[in-house]
């Protein structure tokens, strides 16, 4: 799109047009699509446009940079991780940035400079990944981070003059009702009065808009079947790197397909990494599922330990009473990520399929009465409350 389109109003009809295309796709009779299935992916696209537009007009240039917050309890796609949120802005390997601000309750950051979004063809490389441990950053510290393409600016985190992306993710895994970690970037490089937003400044942004509102929901989709495809149902793939993810960050999925009466167990070694956590994703859409009201989630902050250092959790529709419980919401078929952050080795994920009334006889560790589990919902709604609070 180009100024001319803009001014015409070309461009705006062709980028409605575009985005019915996309509602059709949602539609289309030919997909194994229920009417929740439906109305989830309605939302998801309305979701989609609402994301990627505010990136669009708010963060999309590298001369003046804001960091938009993203994959919190409003913006999602691409299976995000709900220990952490995330933040992005458009950079340039031309400009001068500082990064800095307080960790607050956060326990780790990771910091990349990329070039381009994972979803965008032939985008996705990660430059360079710094994290906050490797400089020695914890809970409540204060930071600064000089970002730059030029060696003789003695940066903290050196980009590549190709850089275009800048990715922040920050974690949190003892969820506290505390203030969250706070960030900000500022060009410190000359910086210019800028001029009058051009009519090809604006076209810039509907077509970037546009063409990460499509990739995003044209992408997802199939990169879950790709996953499906890597082990048979009701197993973990072995786990291993994502090129366009964090590094040092090993995945593993899992596509649960059980019954009413059954449940997966799942058993991990937390110990085996700095981090670990699970948790569950609906199937069409790759959002995470209700991790506010519900039990969706377990990282090694959270879960109770057999006596040898081993975490077991069960999987199911309904509650089995047990500590680590994680809550399908009744779906037919739902995804399970593990992530392991700097493991010291391969790390190990075995899974058991299992009726319900057979779990006593599995000795899952502490039971858990109604209370209990309440009590349980209402921290982490405190918890997510602060970090993603304005």
């Amino acid at each position: 799109m180009n100024g001319s389109d803009l001014t015409s109003g070309q461009a705006w009809r062709d980028f409605c047009a575009r985005l019915s295309d996309l509602g059709d796709k949602i539609f289309d009779p030919g997909k194994d699509y229920s009417e929740a299935d439906r109305a989830e992916g309605y939302r998801h696209l309305l979701n989609q446009v609402a994301c990627w537009s505010t990136y669009a007009v708010g963060s999309s240039d590298p001369a003046q940079p804001l960091l938009f917050r993203h994959n919190d309890l409003v913006y999602r796609w691409g299976g995000p991780n709900v220990d952490q949120n995330a933040r992005r802005t458009t950079i340039s390997g031309q400009h001068t940035y500082r990064l800095s601000g307080s960790m607050g309750a956060c326990e780790e950051f990771a910091v990349q400079a990329k070039r381009g979004e994972m979803h965008n063809k032939g985008g996705g490389g990660v430059d360079v990944t710094l994290w906050a441990s490797d400089l020695g950053i914890g809970p409540g510290d204060a930071f600064d981070i000089l970002i730059s393409s030029d060696p003789a600016d003695n940066p903290t985190l050196l980009m590549s003059p190709d850089s275009s992306l800048l990715h922040v993710r920050d974690y949190y895994y003892d969820w506290q009702s505390a203030e969250p970690a706070t960030f900000v970037i500022e060009r410190i490089d000359r910086v210019d009065t800028p001029g009058r937003p051009t009519p090809d400044r604006i076209a810039g942004m509907l077509d970037n808009a546009l063409v990460q509102i499509e990739n995003s929901m044209l992408y997802w989709p199939p990169y879950q079947d790709a996953r499906r495809a890597e082990a048979p149902l009701n197993e973990f793939s072995t786990p291993g790197l994502v090129a366009e993810g964090v590094g040092d960050l090993f995945y593993s999925h899992c596509f649960v397909r059980i019954e009413p009466d059954e449940a997966l167990v799942v058993t991990v070694r937390p110990d085996d990494a700095a981090h670990w956590n699970l948790q569950l994703y609906m199937r069409e859409w790759y959002e995470p599922l209700d991790h506010v009201n519900r039990i969706t989630n377990l990282n090694e902050a959270m879960a109770a330990r057999d006596a040898d250092g081993s975490v077991r959790i069960v999987i199911s529709a309904r509650d089995p009473g047990v500590a680590n419980w994680l809550d399908t919401e009744g779906r037919v078929e739902v995804m399970a990520t593990s992530r392991w952050t700097k493991p010291e080795g391969m790390p190990a994920i075995t899974t058991q399929r299992v009726k319900l009334s057979d779990l006593d006889a599995l000795g899952l560790g502490p039971t858990i009465d109604a209370e209990a589990r309440h009590q349980q919902i209402e921290a982490r709604r405190s918890h997510l409350a602060w970090r993603c609070h304005c």
